[in-house]
């Protein structure tokens, strides 16, 4: 079992003391957005065009519009599809020249409806942020169908495949941008992509509705938290201080915002002691009452269902009273309904 060679590698370096200095931090971001959109659009819509319909497409480009990497994402279908977006050469989406890219930088999250698929991101702690189509920083967002975001000097476009696509870009440059964002370069209109805590209309889903979105659960900030119960994280292969575990008390605010398990204490929820845990290893979210989802994070050593500590790595787990799952040789469990042990 392979251990981490990423551990030389600046999970999230700024090269020069820089950290937001150009771009985005413009008087009109928007307008510089709508710019290398019109260089990119032309690209856009022939990637699109091959895509089948009902799929979508992940493109990011660097500032002057040119693809650096593009993702195709099947329909999801029972389980959420799920891409990590970042400068490490396995996230799904690897952005290989914008040293303001973390290594693990966003989880962009897509899930099939009735109609066009939806989307969550989670930013996952990266100095630069996430960034919408005004500007505004967000550490999660939202989009319906089709939508753009920031990070770094990198833009990622997110689009239906087929012709649901390609009639979304065409007409003029201006036109196409504001179908795609619900902005116009000088900044007036209402922006598509929005910050998770803030969805119109989806905050409060529940019953049918629910259903209807495959799984998705909407945000209510509002809601005070409720509990969860307990997460166990477990080494299978013990050392000679003996077995290790690590618990931590969940409650709905922490899920609905994504909980880190890795080794990195300072951005993870649930640490826990080993190499074979990445530094940043899993996010975990709220399914339903009964069940949570864990998604892989590019980690070195995978996450697969209860047993496997071998083989591909899923980039999603669903993860049950009874049914836990394995992050490397460490072993994730969870009791909804029991508090954290006293040690």
């Amino acid at each position: 079992m392979p251990l981490n060679p990423e551990d030389s590698a600046d999970e999230h370096r700024v090269i020069g003391g820089e950290l937001a200095a150009e771009a985005l931090d413009e008087p009109n971001p928007t307008a510089l957005l709508a710019e290398c959109f019109g260089r990119a659009r032309p690209v856009l819509r022939a990637l699109v065009a091959g895509v089948e319909p009902g799929d979508a497409l992940v493109v990011a480009t660097d500032r002057k519009g040119f693809p650096v990497a593009q993702r195709v994402l099947r329909r999801p279908r029972d389980l959420p599809r799920a891409v990590v977006i970042g400068r490490h050469n396995r996230c799904a989406l690897s952005i290989p020249n914008d040293n303001r890219v973390s290594l693990r930088h966003v989880l962009l999250t897509a899930w099939a409806g009735d109609g066009p698929i939806r989307y969550r991101g989670y930013d996952l702690g990266g100095r630069a942020g996430v960034q919408l189509a005004d500007g505004k920083r967000v550490p999660g967002f939202s989009l319906m169908g089709h939508g753009l975001v920031s990070l770094g000097r990198t833009i990622v476009f997110v689009l239906a495949g087929g012709t649901v696509g390609v009639d979304l870009l065409d007409g003029s440059d201006q036109e196409a941008f504001r179908n795609l964002t619900g902005l116009d370069p000088a900044g007036s209109g209402v922006r598509l992509a929005v910050s998770a805590t803030s969805e119109p209309g989806v905050a409060h889903i529940g019953g049918d509705e629910l259903r209807e979105y495959g799984g998705y659960r909407g945000l209510d900030v509002d809601a005070r938290p409720q509990p969860r119960g307990v997460l166990r994280l477990r080494s299978t292969k013990p050392s000679g201080r003996g077995e290790e575990v690590r618990e931590l008390e969940l409650d709905s605010r922490q899920l609905q915002r994504g909980l880190l398990i890795g080794r990195y204490s300072d951005r993870c929820s649930l640490a826990g002691h080993g190499r074979n845990l990445s530094r940043v290893h899993a996010l975990v979210t709220e399914e339903s009452p009964r069940s949570l989802l864990v998604y892989d994070l590019a980690s070195t050593n995978g996450v697969r269902p209860a047993g496997m500590t071998e083989g591909p790595s899923h980039a999603v787990v669903r993860l049950t009273e009874d049914s836990p799952v394995m992050l490397g040789h460490f072993e994730l469990a969870w009791a909804p309904g029991r508090a954290a042990k006293l040690h």
